[in-house]
């Protein structure tokens, strides 16, 4: 059985984006304020405040055109636009504000309309114009979309007959030009008139915010945007030079109801006011609760399950009856002329965000965006700026306003973490900025060893691996660095296939519940045909790349590698320059009370300059790191002979100085052999001994093999510097 439709994206390019967008712009500015801008600035200074405000508009509508030819544009016009490229924390701080803009433009417009009536008809009471417009805007809009497209049709038709009588009166065609091409501006300057007028073309929204009735938004936006732009500007620069041959100056700037007075018919004009004002607010009405209705769906919203409802026939109902209930009580509240530069401010930075969203499509190369109506890159960028620049020429105040209040609504969304339903160009826009960055980086020639963070890859075959080393791990990175796990998995035998697939399951969601914990973990798993094989591979593969780990972490006893294994694994690391930390865990201290941690340092030091390159470099880091997560405490080890004690303590002094370490670390020199030393040290939590290579690792490890210690055999990169 077909599919019966239910209204929803029925809407072509005519009646859904260009009678909207257009009844918008044609509004109660052109009837009651253009007179007097033609008649403060003249001809040319009319025609150059439209221009430029109308410039500002044409941008954002190519803009609009252009992104909506590569996109799936949804419901909610601005807001699906910028979602699916910054996100839905960026859409969503534009989308609330966008909405209740909107909703409270609805308040201004019946305001208006309650103005122009009460000129034709003074004593009707306001309370009762006021409810009346209300109603039937509300009963149109409620009811059905449909009836408040065809309710625009029939405004449409009476702007246009208004235009019409406009053009037939005056008897223009006679009369030489009374208006100077450059006007005197003796009352108000330029920018206070283009501030005037500014509002009349920020109505583009109207036509993009039907994007979700649209039965292909993809064509009909870009041919009911611009030709809507392209008429309505026409109509206004003929309306300047309708002006300059009807009417004097002093006509136009003392009299607002001057166009009245000339057409033809001063009541279809007075229609004609009527009718554009409520025009502007039925399509207003129209487009916020499909706004709301998107943020809903997206729960970007409060009670989003109630307010994504639709009605069989496709309507936003809940959303409507919300926006009618704010309408209503802000009618009743009074004026709120006070707000109404904020609102523009609001449409100022949609219009601001569109062009950028753009921009940054264009700017990034990626294959996905295709549009089939392209446009030159100077278009978002003058679009964009030209937005910004010219919100602080008409408010600066209610401009700061309006971006505080775009970032209290942007912060609140990013503590609600939304859920990502799919996704979105920003995280190709920071990996642009990232290989951007690594690329200047790897071009400069100096040392990278002040910005030195522990990034560690961790090979593990099961999780319980993982889960009993993590608070070491974590104690190292937490909280600038990085945990990169590798799970290896073992091709032989039908046992091992099994625990394969099982940890294959479990290890990335305990990978994804480290990340929760503020850390940055990643993951990945190759099949090898043994545990040191994977970790050799593994270490080859990521040499070359810009964001590779610059610590192995092997959780195991010296013993439990073979000679051929160490020599794997040294000679691995160490062509790919990172470090390495072998952690031998003593099955019954464990880390202990996690606050003493000893570091030992090799007397062979004293016989080097100070600042020579260290081999104990990064177990300085690495107790300093844990020092601070665990909130412990410090204690350096040297052990020497008699004659080079002293020496030995003044070096421990300095290095502590130096390397910037807390006052309170304690400093011991030994004398005699390590293997004595650590016998006679405390026990703590955690001994960290620096190893220079395989051989150096096999003779401690074997001194250490009777000694009941949790020790980090640690192996300098070269790219750490405790003196940095």
């Amino acid at each position: 059985m077909a599919e019966k439709k239910t209204g929803s994206r029925s809407f072509g390019a005519f009646r859904g984006v260009f009678v909207p967008t257009f009844l918008t712009i044609i509004g109660v500015i052109l009837y009651l304020r253009l007179g007097r801008i033609v008649g403060e600035a003249g001809i040319a200074g009319a025609i150059a405040i439209v221009l430029l405000a109308v410039s500002i508009t044409i941008c954002t509508g190519l803009s609009l055109s252009s992104i909506t030819t590569t996109i799936r544009i949804g419901a909610g016009g601005a807001f699906s636009i910028i979602s699916k490229t910054l996100g839905l924390e960026i859409g969503g701080s534009i989308g609330i504000p966008l909405f209740i803009a909107q909703v409270f433009s609805v308040v201004l417009y019946i305001f208006g309309f309650t103005e122009a009536w009460r000129f034709i008809f003074p004593s009707h009471p306001r309370i009762i114009v006021l409810s009346a417009v209300f109603i039937m805007l509300f009963a149109l809009t409620f009811m059905s979309l449909k009836y408040a497209i065809k309710a625009q049709i029939v405004v449409f038709g009476l702007v246009l007959l208004s235009l019409v009588s406009i053009f037939a009166g005056g008897g223009w065609w006679n009369h030489a030009l009374t208006i100077p091409v450059i006007g005197s501006f003796r009352i108000e300057g330029f920018w206070v008139l283009f501030a005037l007028f500014f509002p009349a073309v920020t109505g583009l929204m109207a036509g993009v915010g039907m994007s979700g009735e649209l039965s292909d938004p993809k064509r009909q936006i870009p041919k009911g945007v611009i030709s809507a732009l392209g008429v309505t500007t026409v109509i206004y620069i003929i309306m300047i030079f309708w002006f300059g041959y009807s009417a004097s100056p002093e006509q136009l700037i003392n009299n607002n109801l001057a166009v009245v007075d000339i057409a033809a018919s001063g009541v279809v004009v007075l229609i004609g006011i009527l009718a554009a004002t409520f025009s502007s607010a039925l399509t207003t009405l129209v487009a916020a609760p499909r706004l709301l209705q998107a943020l809903s769906e997206n729960q970007v919203f409060f009670f989003n399950s109630f307010f994504s409802k639709k009605s069989s026939s496709g309507d936003p109902r809940n959303a409507t009856l919300f926006s009618g209930i704010i309408i209503a009580v802000s009618l009743a509240l009074g004026n709120l002329d006070s707000i109404a530069p904020v609102l523009t401010m609001v449409f100022l930075i949609t219009y601001a965000m569109i062009n950028l969203v753009v921009f940054i499509e264009q700017s990034m190369g990626f294959v996905s965006f295709r549009p089939t109506f392209r446009i030159p890159h100077i278009v978002p960028i003058y679009g964009a700026l030209g937005s910004i620049i010219i919100m602080f020429y008409i408010n600066i105040i209610a401009g700061m306003i309006a971006l505080a209040m775009l970032l209290g609504v942007y912060l609140l969304l990013v503590r609600r973490k939304l859920e990502v339903k799919e996704g979105y160009v920003r995280s190709g826009l920071l990996l642009a900025v990232s290989e951007w960055a690594a690329k200047k980086v790897m071009s400069l020639a100096e040392s990278k060893k002040q910005v030195w963070k522990p990034n560690i890859l961790f090979p593990v075959r099961f999780s319980r691996t993982l889960l009993g080393n993590f608070p070491l791990v974590k104690a190292i990175i937490f909280p600038h660095g990085g945990l990169s796990v590798l799970g290896i998995k073992i091709k032989k035998g039908k046992r091992k296939r099994k625990e394969n697939k099982d940890e294959n399951e479990v290890l990335p969601s305990i990978v994804d519940k480290f990340g929760k914990e503020g850390i940055f973990t990643s993951y990945a798993h190759i099949n090898a045909k043994d545990y040191i094989n994977g970790v050799t591979i593994s270490m080859q593969a990521i040499e070359g790349q810009f964001f590779h780990p610059n610590i192995l972490f092997l959780p195991m006893a010296p013993e439990d590698l073979s000679k051929k294994e160490e020599k794997r694994i040294f000679r691995t690391v160490k062509d790919s320059k990172a470090g390495l930390i072998i952690y031998d865990k003593d099955p019954e201290i464990g880390l202990g009370s996690q606050e003493d941690i000893h570091v030992w340092i090799p007397d062979d030091v004293l016989d080097r300059d100070f600042y020579e390159e260290r081999r104990f470099d990064l177990a300085m880091l690495v107790a300093y790191r844990l020092r601070k997560n665990w909130v412990g405490s410090i204690n350096l080890w040297m052990n020497t002979t008699k004659d080079r004690e002293d020496e030995a303590k003044r070096y421990l002094r300095r290095l502590v100085y130096e390397a910037r370490f807390p006052p309170a670390t304690e400093k011991n020199v030994f004398v005699g052999t390590l293997l004595q030393a650590i016998r006679k040290a405390p026990k703590g939590d955690v001994h960290i001994i620096s190893v220079t290579d395989q051989k150096d690792f096999e003779e401690k490890a074997k001194k250490m093999k009777n000694v009941r210690r949790s020790v980090l055999y640690v192996m300098d990169s070269g790219q750490e510097d405790v003196m940095a």
